[in-house]
């Protein structure tokens, strides 16, 4: 089994969800929820899930689980980009 690894930059507390583009060398994505007892984190992994098809078991916050930057590792059984299907949802 294949892993793919994102950086990502995190805006919690946002009107709503979404992907907003590249920001330097992360993804930029916008959260509904607070950052308060792992809200944000939780729903960010939801979100993701919702937007690769990825269940949500297999995408994991490897790095920075209190900061808004993020590295998430990301289980994957096809050998598309999964960065690249964020980016184009």
């Amino acid at each position: 089994m294949e892993f793919e690894v994102i950086k990502l930059l995190v805006k919690p507390d946002s009107r709503q969800n979404s992907i907003e583009g590249l920001y330097q060398d992360r993804i930029k994505i916008k959260i509904a929820k607070p950052p308060e007892e792992g809200k944000a984190n939780k729903e960010l992994v939801r979100f993701i899930s919702e937007k690769t098809g990825v269940p949500k078991r297999d995408i994991k916050i490897t790095s920075g689980l209190k900061s808004n930057l993020k590295e998430i590792k990301i289980k994957k059984s096809v050998s598309e980009n999964l960065a690249s299907k964020l980016l184009r949802t």
